[in-house]
Parts: C-alpha cells; sequence; structure tokens
C-alpha cells in the first residue's frame, strides 16, 4: 500500500530508493513549462499516511536500504519539525536508513536558517535535486520559476556551508528559438558559481497541457529547433567553469552523453562535433512528439 498519487520524478542516481510521499502539490505551481501539480495547493500528507508507506517500505527493506527519496512535488518546503519527526518514525522502523533525498526548490532552501540547513545535513539530507533550469533572468521571469540568477548563486552557497549536495537540473532549449546561446552563456556563469555536485541536462519538450503552450499558440515563444538547443548544450558544457559531473541522457536529449568536467570537457565537446552535424531536424522532432505530445 502506497499514498503515492501521482508519477513522480528522480535522478538517475535515486531511481533505486524507495519513495516516501510527505507532501502534495507544489508551493509555487506558477511554472509555465510544468503542469504536475496544476490547481493542487500544496498540503502536508497525514502523518497516518505516512507511517502506513513507512511500515510498508520497512516490510520490503534489506541491510542495504539506507536512503528514502521524499516525493510530493517540493517537500523540503515542510518545516523542519515536520522533517524531523518523519525521519525518527523512519529511523525507528528502519534503522539501516541514514540518507534522505528529493525534489528542492531554491526558495525552499531561502526560508530555511543556517540552523535549519545544518541540522538537515546531520539528519543525513545529501544530494538535493533542484530545478536551477537557467540562469538567465529573462528566462527565469518570463517562465515564472519564482527565483532569481542571484538566488541560485547565494542558496547555493549556503546550501555548500551547511554540508548538503545537491544536483541541479539545467533545461535545455528553456530561452526558445534564437536565444540558446545566450541562455548557456549566462547559465554556464550561474552554474559555476553555484558549483553542484551534478548537472543533469533536459531538453525542454513543451507539452500541450503546460500554460506555455498559450505562448506558442499566442506568438510570444517559439521552440528552438534541435540542432539550435544541441548547440546550447555545447556551449554550456564549454563554458561551465567549476568540478562537476554532467549527464544528458534523459530521453528528451538527442545526443546523449555522461562525463566529468573539467577532466571530460573535451571529450564530450569532440563528441557533440561529431553528431551536431548529423541530426536530423524532422526525424528528431517526431520522436520527441511521439514521446513526449509536443506543441510544435
Amino acid at each position: 500500500m502506497t499514498h503515492i498519487n501521482r508519477p513522480q520524478h528522480r535522478p538517475p542516481r535515486d531511481m533505486s530508493c524507495p519513495m516516501l510521499q510527505v507532501s502534495d502539490g507544489c508551493t509555487h505551481g506558477k511554472c509555465r513549462f510544468c503542469d504536475i501539480y496544476t490547481g493542487i495547493p500544496f498540503r502536508p500528507s497525514p502523518m497516518e499516511e505516512i507511517l502506513e508507506d513507512i511500515d510498508g517500505i520497512a516490510a520490503k527493506a534489506t541491510m542495504l536500504t539506507r536512503r528514502i527519496y521524499l516525493t510530493g512535488g517540493n517537500p523540503f518546503a515542510l518545516p523542519n519539525e515536520r522533517l524531523i519527526e518523519i525521519f525518527d518514525a523512519v529511523e525507528e522502523r528502519i534503522p539501516t536508513v541514514n540518507s534522505y533525498g528529493g525534489f528542492c526548490r531554491i526558495m525552499d532552501i531561502a526560508r530555511k536558517t543556517d540552523d535549519e540547513l545544518a541540522e538537515l545535513a546531520a539528519r543525513g539530507v545529501s544530494n538535493l535535486a533542484i530545478g536551477a533550469e537557467s540562469g538567465w533572468d529573462d528566462v527565469l521571469s518570463f517562465m515564472e520559476k519564482g527565483q532569481t540568477a542571484a538566488d541560485i548563486i547565494a542558496q547555493s552557497e549556503r546550501l555548500h556551508t551547511a554540508g548538503i549536495d545537491f544536483t541541479f537540473f539545467y533545461l535545455a532549449g528553456l530561452a526558445g528559438e534564437g536565444k540558446g546561446e545566450q541562455n548557456a552563456l549566462a547559465s554556464a556563469d550561474v552554474f559555476g558559481k553555484a558549483a553542484p555536485q551534478t548537472v543533469l541536462i533536459v531538453t525542454l519538450t513543451p507539452a500541450v497541457s503546460w500554460p506555455l503552450a498559450q505562448d506558442i499558440a499566442a506568438g510570444r515563444w517559439s521552440p528552438a529547433t534541435e540542432i539550435e538547443t544541441a548547440h546550447e548544450i555545447r556551449t554550456f558544457i564549454e563554458h561551465l567553469d567549476c568540478k562537476t559531473s554532467i549527464v544528458c541522457s534523459h530521453d528528451s536529449d538527442i545526443i546523449r552523453f555522461d562525463g566529468m568536467l573539467p577532466d571530460d570537457r573535451e571529450k564530450m565537446l569532440a563528441l557533440m562535433d561529431a553528431r551536431i552535424p548529423k541530426i536530423n531536424e524532422q526525424a528528431a522532432r517526431r520522436m520527441r512528439e511521439m514521446i513526449h505530445r509536443a506543441t510544435f
């Protein structure tokens, strides 16, 4: 029995972790490129439901069950008191667990004190999955992301100080047609200063249910071509100046690879230089429409 009530997303390294829904909805719920929690107000999950799900996880746990992935929009928006209560309940039933992850908004971090972040770090919170998406304020504003480039840098510094590592999502193509290079350069600058442990590159694939579909229909935003987006990813990697792991292997990515920066930079760039000229724009677009029902 589980109370997870809608599809959940996890970074690759957390795909094997048990999921525990501790909230529902998103505290922000305004991003123009998302429809997961449209019309669903943020609410904590009832503690009785959480306890039932913990018992379900415990029944299948082994000595290798060390990490729990919290789900439900942005679960780390919950007060520390509630999170600690959940951690205590987990570890009472599954003593091997000593680590917790989940999606987290930049502004969730901003609303916690330094002491609260340190408390979460001490309880095993690590590798938070953060939708930074872009480092260009024009894009973040248009998409109503609810954060600025300065916010991304400032809150990343606080996470580093607290000892909490984190993964950033980079949403290639978010700036739209003709703006990929500028988005890549601005984002590389901001991500470089933030220095996430990992950067997951996902290619934007607009869906008919997104608010962005209205902008496409009205001509306020147009999607980049597949080739432009590939060049954007290349520029981003070329200019990203920090030690981090790059994972570009989502099913939305036309060219798939991974590597470490700075050590594998030249290999990744060489791979892209070899494959970009081979991209078939129409075939790539059909693949995207087939998989994601895109609004082009």
